[in-house]
């Protein structure tokens, strides 16, 4: 079932109940207003709360970065793999489209002057996902091994709001868009996921978990959330 969304005159709210929760947070990004809230909290306290912190929540939207112009899948475009630019180059081939990395660049092969941007697209967002089955996977088992925090399963999976979550049957899901960041905040967000085996919150023994196993976390996930709207194919 997708979220509720509560309408105001200025701006729309998507509201996130869970179980697990028993506090109320609200966020502000480039991707929306969103309220997360525990399940039996009455609907009239969240729009109370909504209301109450309006004027905040359009001076926070106010200050998110204009999105990114529509990609065009064109000769020559930027393209972020691990934090570094890599420019996308077209080759026209007699098969489907494929897509591999050489030196500086990222090579989308293929019948090209046949399909549109969206099958370039969806070519491209397919080698990024083999990409992160091979990488997360790998560095997850590293990460794990140093931290003994050890999941049950790891999944790519794509996702609008969230770059990873972790369920308490220890079930670990990762945005494969975060294969774009540089390996620093990769390894954040992985700490970030493993420390949820053991706490499934984002309490103060979460983040004291966290900052054990990566002290420097705080740097990079201001990089996320500073850059985070660049990564979205």
């Amino acid at each position: 079932m997708p979220p509720a969304l509560i309408k105001t005159k200025d701006f729309d709210v998507i509201l996130k109940k869970s179980a697990r929760r028993q506090s109320v947070t609200l966020k502000v990004s480039a991707k929306g207003v969103f309220l997360h809230i525990p399940t039996q909290l009455p609907m009239d306290i969240a729009h109370d709360l909504i209301e109450e912190k309006s004027d905040w929540i359009k001076q926070q939207l106010a200050k998110q970065p204009e999105p990114e112009p529509e990609r065009q899948w064109q000769q020559g475009q930027t393209l972020l793999l691990f934090g570094q630019h890599y420019e996308l180059q077209l080759e026209q081939k007699g098969d489907s489209p494929k897509v591999k990395l050489m030196n500086d660049a990222i090579i989308l092969s293929g019948r090209l002057h046949r399909v549109g941007l969206k099958t370039r697209r969806q070519a491209i967002i397919n080698w990024y996902k083999e990409q992160a089955e091979i990488y997360l996977n790998n560095r997850t088992e590293e990460l794990s091994q140093l931290t003994g925090l050890i999941p049950q399963s790891i999944t790519i999976k794509t996702y609008k709001a969230r770059w990873g979550s972790c369920n308490i049957r220890g079930e670990i899901q990762y945005n494969w868009q975060i294969m774009q960041a540089p390996p620093s905040v990769i390894d954040y967000l992985i700490i970030h996921e493993l420390c949820h085996l053991k706490h499934h919150n984002h309490g103060k023994g979460f983040w004291g978990l966290v900052e054990q196993h990566y002290p420097d976390y705080r740097r990079q996930q201001a990089w996320l959330k500073q850059n985070g709207v660049q990564l979205q194919l």
